[in-house]
């Protein structure tokens, strides 16, 4: 049980370092997501609701490395191409999306109200969690040293526990880094150059998408 309780311990304090990997696109959609809400709260929700999303996928190939052990690392690496290109689509239809000021996150006036009560629409809320599953598809180095650590544990719940402690810890990991880009867009509201920071952040989640897929296709590790 004190090993067990230690793995998961590791897991989690795994996750937390894995926030500051710069394999993902965590801090740009920290900071989109910040900028484009009125209230902290929102903006801090929707990059929970991210990494939750990152987390809900890596769970679920936890879960399959630790039921089938390391026999499907060769499986799993001959639909890594595929799933990397299906991400690599995905992130740039969403950089697309926030080049044209709909991206991940929409807001809505509704009838009657002023500006300042603006809210987050519910499909906005599901886009934010849903583009987390996606950029969760393909594993970074940080996600497959841990799934491989979930099929060596040799006990299917511990082992899917262990990627989820991970997740979890990557999720938390990524409320402080939410602060800091918020308080970085919030010094940036008040600069000439205030319209670009939203385009920057899409023209940057297109680059990542791009990468990704053809790399994947050209065959080179990222």
């Amino acid at each position: 049980m004190e090993v067990e309780r230690l793995t998961l311990v590791g897991a989690f304090l795994l996750g937390l370092a894995h926030t500051l990997v710069p394999c993902e696109d965590k801090a740009v959609v920290s900071l989109y997501a910040l900028w484009r809400s009125e209230r902290w709260k929102e903006g801090i929700s929707l990059v929970v609701l991210y990494g939750l999303g990152m987390a809900l996928i890596n769970t679920c190939f936890g879960f399959a490395f630790a039921f089938a052990g390391v026999s499907l690392l060769e499986v799993f690496e001959g639909i890594k191409k595929i799933l990397e290109v299906i991400a690599g689509a995905i992130t740039i239809a969403f950089g697309f999306f926030m080049l044209t000021g709909h991206s991940l996150i929409h807001w809505a006036h509704h009838h009657g109200e002023t500006a300042k009560k603006k809210e987050t629409k519910p499909y906005g809320r599901l886009a934010a969690l849903l583009f987390g599953v996606a950029r969760g598809l393909p594993p970074c180095p940080f996600e497959l040293a841990t799934y491989l650590w979930a099929a060596s544990i040799g006990n299917i719940l511990v082992g899917t526990l262990t990627v989820f402690m991970f997740g979890l810890g990557t999720t938390i990991g990524l409320v402080p880094l939410g602060f800091v880009m918020g308080e970085l867009a919030s010094v940036a509201k008040r600069t000439k150059y205030s319209t670009l920071v939203p385009k920057l952040c899409g023209f940057i989640i297109i680059i990542i998408g791009i990468v990704l897929a053809i790399s994947s296709l050209l065959g080179i590790e990222i």
